[in-house]
């Protein structure tokens, strides 16, 4: 019954998505933006989505670190999977003709799981960043969320795991890049 809810009220939410009254829409994929050495995947692509009225304020759906593990190790087998989704409002003030400043709130979080173990982790983040029209159609954003997360963990049957943290700046900026298209009326 759980199950059946949460894919209707996530396939509502996509389908409001592409609601009638937006006219503005982008899509396009945020990735993990660090200066120095890094570690891990390196094109780490998340799918997102855009959409309002017009350039100056859109909704956001945005999902983030979904991957799934599966190992066989010494006869020992390990496996997990983590899922993570993210919906918000982005205002964006122009500087200019091409450049934007861009910030609005976000609130989502991730579920992982594993093994003997669930992990969720609710969280609010409030975007900072800027916004270039590179063409008519491509937009390169670059984006630092100041986050507030709690997490809590499910180990050997029991709910016995939490913890909370405050980030300011903390957290990875995001380069975005999008394909915008408008409806014409």
């Amino acid at each position: 019954m759980k199950s059946r809810l949460f894919s209707l009220l996530f396939t509502l939410l996509i389908l409001s998505c592409f609601n009638a009254n937006g006219q503005y829409r982008e899509i396009g994929f945020a990735s993990s933006a660090s200066m120095g050495i890094m570690y891990g995947p390196v094109l780490d692509a998340r799918p997102v989505v855009k959409w309002g009225k017009s350039i100056h304020s859109v909704r956001t759906f945005r999902v983030d670190r979904t991957y799934m593990n599966y190992n066989s190790y010494q006869g020992q087998i390990y496996w997990n999977l983590s899922s993570g989704m993210f919906f918000g409002q982005e205002w964006r003030k122009p500087v200019n003709d091409k450049l934007y400043f861009l910030h609005g709130p976000e609130a989502g979080g991730y579920f992982s799981a594993g093994g003997n173990y669930i992990s969720i982790t609710p969280s609010v983040r409030y975007q900072l960043g800027v916004l270039y029209k590179a063409g008519e159609h491509l937009n390169i954003g670059l984006a630092t969320p100041l986050s507030f997360n709690t997490t809590f963990g499910k180990s050997n049957g029991e709910w016995n795991q939490s913890g909370m943290s405050l980030g300011f700046f903390s957290e990875t900026n995001y380069l975005i890049l999008t394909y915008s298209f408008e409806k014409k009326k």
